[in-house]
């Protein structure tokens, strides 16, 4: 199964809190050799790193945020010791059947309960932050509702003037609302700047400098980096850096207006601007900000460094723009190069990129009608994949059992056993399935699936050479993180249907490099049957939880007079979703198709 939903949420927000330290504190650093423009625009670049996690590496197979949610599985198992959960295959004329499913019942973690209760408390925060942002929104509506648009012609062409000196040509909504005590602006298509009912208290000069600073925050598009804000905050409300940074960018925001307002004013003006901002700066004690919304009022801290700033304007130099321009293109080199890790990370890895070039898709839904899942067929003659369920046949999944396949083949390649020399003693563990408690060679164990075989020799090739092992396969994501007796089992080690192709096709064309004698030998070990001439070489796999066949694999080819026909289905459900399952409806497909027909059935 895959990892859980909010640890990898965890581990992208780990990484974007020490990434937003280092953008943070290498922009405190660097603060007095670039403008203040070039500060704004690496935090509004930062925004992919908050962006990252929910857009997947493999932008040809995208999926949105909520179907990146939707892909949640609460089984997350924390498996341990001899509570495997694994499917064991018998072969024919062994209890009469190889289509004979044996499974461990495994109890639902802790964890995954854990996991539970924090994506609901996840949940539960957005929902209370997106009411706080929906209350914003029906303020500003309320305020929309009750402006009373300027009919003096003098504040009209005082407003058309600021507009031809900042080149800003879009019509601009100007009002009154008596139900706001300081300037603001909002609206993405259409800008509106919104006075309070009584400016009498406000020379010409002072309204000059209010709708220049609103005017460029319509033209910059700020708007919309107060939607992307109030999105961040709803997200990330749990992440203390998170929020520092967005509240240190809204800050940036009102600077770099005020900067850009003090180079379109004399110098003898600026300290009357500062006075203009210190007007209102009380007033944004009085009423809770609007989210969505550039309001011209700060809180005192804010007040402080913009009026810092103002006190220290100077002219931006050659040497200084050149200087800015190097630091911004460093910036964003490094958020674009951190973008993918985080992004990785979100998505758990767990898809297989897979072209399709060379694909099609039919339809094998009456075949899963108890279950969900995928299906992949690849005729090498033809250079042919037939895929049923993209989704599900390029995610990676545990591989269960069927990794005993990869298993045999490397203990044989690292002369751990030998065709000739592979039988293993029973340690005398009283097992729930019979054929498992005696000693058992390769034959007999990949026959009944012994588990206890395959730990022995996971044991002793160690889990250095597995994990080379592994790489060098190119299995899956070839992740060997978890207990070295479950990493099949345990969400640790995974691969795609498709991936499980590519593997058995290496393994049937010896594309590995591995000695011959070693491939045959576990081909041998996974012939089912043959039937008409052809021969059926397969493995099953199941993954148990709290006493119920949730994930269920077979994966195999069928061996003919024309050559190989591959074939991997993965199946899940509530129950009844084992191997068992995925080897007859990978059958009936089989026998749709006309490439094998089973004695089974």
């Amino acid at each position: 199964m895959e990892h859980s939903f909010f640890t990898l949420f965890l581990i992208s927000n780990l990484l974007i809190s020490l990434l937003l330290v280092v953008v943070i504190c290498l922009k405190k650093a660097v603060k007095h050799h670039v403008t203040v423009n070039t500060l704004y625009r690496i935090s509004v670049v930062s925004f992919l790193l908050l962006l990252a996690p929910f857009f997947p590496v493999h932008l040809l197979n995208f999926n949105s945020f909520a179907e990146w949610l939707s892909r949640y599985r609460s089984l997350s198992p924390n498996l341990a010791g001899d509570q495997t959960a694994a499917t064991q295959t018998g072969t024919e004329g062994q209890n009469g059947t190889w289509l004979q499913d044996f499974s461990v019942a495994v109890e639902q973690s802790s964890i995954s309960h854990v996991d539970s209760v924090l994506l609901l408390i996840w949940v539960a925060g957005m929902a209370v932050m997106l009411l706080l942002t929906l209350h914003s929104n029906r303020r500003i509506f309320s305020i929309k509702k009750s402006l009373q648009v300027v009919d003096d012609q003098q504040l009209s062409n005082l407003l058309d003037d600021c507009q031809h000196k900042i080149g800003f040509s879009r019509k601009v909504v100007l009002g009154h609302s008596a139900l706001i005590t300081s300037p603001l602006t909002f609206g993405v298509v259409r800008p509106y700047i919104v006075l309070p009912k009584d400016i009498s208290h406000l020379t010409k000069d002072d309204l000059r400098y209010i709708l220049l600073h609103e005017l460029y925050h319509s033209k910059r598009k700020d708007m919309l980096v107060n939607y992307l804000l109030g999105l961040f905050r709803t997200i990330y409300w749990f992440n203390p850096f998170v929020s520092y940074f967005l509240k240190e960018m809204k800050t940036e925001m009102e600077v770099s207006c005020d900067y850009a307002v003090l180079k379109q004013v004399d110098e003898e003006e600026h300290l009357h601007y500062a006075e203009v901002i210190l007007k209102f700066a009380t007033l944004s004690q009085r009423t809770s900000p609007l989210v969505v919304a550039s309001e011209i009022s700060s809180s005192y801290k804010e007040v402080k460094r913009r009026i810092v700033t103002i006190v220290d304007f100077k002219r931006e130099s050659p040497q200084l723009k050149l200087k800015s321009s190097f630091v911004f293109t460093a910036m964003l080199a490094l958020v674009l190069l951190s973008t993918p890790t985080l992004s990785a990370f979100a998505v758990n890895a767990d898809h297989y990129h897979f072209s399709g070039e060379q694909a099609v898709y039919k339809d094998y839904s009456h075949f899963f009608d108890t279950v969900s899942g995928g299906a992949v067929l690849f005729d090498p003659a033809s250079g042919q994949y037939t895929v049923y369920n993209r989704e599900v046949s390029t995610r990676r999944y545990a591989p269960a059992s069927t990794y005993k396949v990869f298993n045999a083949l490397l203990a044989l390649e690292a002369g751990v056993i030998t065709r000739a020399d592979s039988k293993m003693a029973w340690d005398g563990t009283t097992y729930q399935y019979e054929e498992w408690n005696r000693d058992h060679d390769l034959f007999t164990a990949m026959a009944s699936s012994a588990s206890w075989y395959f730990q022995q020799l996971d044991q002793q090739l160690g889990r250095t050479d597995l994990q080379r092992y592994y790489e060098q396969l190119d299995y899956g994501n070839a992740e060997l993180s978890g207990s070295l007796e479950n990493y099949w089992a345990d969400a640790s080690l995974m691969v795609s249907p498709v991936e499980q192709i590519e593997m058995l096709r290496k393994l049937y064309e010896n594309q590995l490099g591995f000695a011959q004698e070693n491939i045959e030998t576990v081909k041998d070990a996974i012939l089912l049957e043959q039937s008409d001439g052809a021969r059926l070489y397969g493995k099953t796999g199941t993954l148990t939880f709290n006493g119920e066949d949730r994930s269920g694999w077979f994966v195999g080819f069928v061996e003919t007079n024309e050559g190989p026909h591959y074939f991997a289905v993965h199946i899940e459900g509530e129950r009844q979703a084992g191997g068992r399952v995925a080897s007859e409806i990978a059958l009936s497909i089989l026998e749709q198709e006309g490439i094998y027909q089973s004695v089974e059935r």
